[in-house]
């Protein structure tokens, strides 16, 4: 038995955009090179200290070319630019057109994190430029104890510009209908 939607809701409209979308690779962008720096500045935000984060000599001494990223970075970075300015955040603090789709705007659906996996292919290190190659895996009703949701699953694929694939991170949010004023 097939589940879908209740029609005529925000929700249904979602769904009916998004899952025959399913497999399709929804970006792919350069996010840049990363730099010593940025490595040294995250690491230290995060609490790795070993100095293989920040300190090139450490680095090539343990076998890498340069400082080498914490493992979780590429995954953590929610923006790649210079940031969006406050007034045109979406209301939970996140910048429109990020790489899970989240339908139009207006539809007003209610958005929670499900869930992340990260498989760390290769280490990253500084000089490496970054492409990410966003895919949408499955857009899946349900039928919770608490109404009806969408899970919608993205993996984004981390790789170098070459194409070496540096790391994979599957994604799912949940959505749901707008409130209902009473």
């Amino acid at each position: 038995m097939s589940f879908t939607p209740e029609p005529g809701t925000p929700l249904a409209e979602y769904y009916a955009q998004t899952q025959p979308r399913t497999g399709a690779v929804l970006t792919r962008r350069s996010l840049g090179t990363l730099d010593a720096v940025t490595i040294g500045r995250y690491a230290l935000t995060i609490g790795a200290t070993d100095p293989v984060h920040y300190d090139a000599a450490a680095a090539r001494s343990a076998g890498y070319a340069d400082v080498v990223a914490p493992p979780n970075m590429l995954a953590a970075i929610v923006e790649w630019g210079i940031g969006t300015p406050e007034a045109q955040l979406q209301p939970d603090g996140t910048p429109v057109g990020g790489d899970t789709p989240l339908g139009d705007g207006a539809l007003g659906l209610r958005v929670m994190g499900a869930g992340e996996e990260m498989e760390l292919v290769s280490p990253v290190t500084a000089g490496t430029e970054v492409v990410l190659e966003a895919t949408l895996e499955a857009v899946t009703p349900k039928q919770t104890r608490s109404g009806t949701c969408v899970f919608v699953t993205t993996i984004n694929t981390f790789m170098s510009a070459e194409g070496a694939v540096l790391n994979r991170n599957r994604r799912t949010v949940v959505l749901r209908n707008p409130l209902q004023e009473s």
